[in-house]
């Protein structure tokens, strides 16, 4: 079972964290000749800090 985990600041939207989800998940699928529903992608998200970029910092 292919697990990709990733971590990104918070603040992320559903959205994007869906598209994400469909585009990892179809391109490793394809990559890797195995089926969809046995990948899985978990977020581990960031609390936004004086490192985040200026953009997520100013959503606070």
């Amino acid at each position: 079972m292919p697990q990709i985990t990733i971590k990104m600041y918070e603040g992320r939207s559903n959205a994007q964290k869906e598209e994400i989800v469909e585009v990892f998940t179809r391109e490793l699928s394809r990559i890797i000749e195995r089926e969809p529903e046995f990948i899985s992608i978990r977020f581990d998200e960031i609390p936004i800090d004086e490192h985040a970029p200026a953009n997520l910092r100013n959503k606070r």
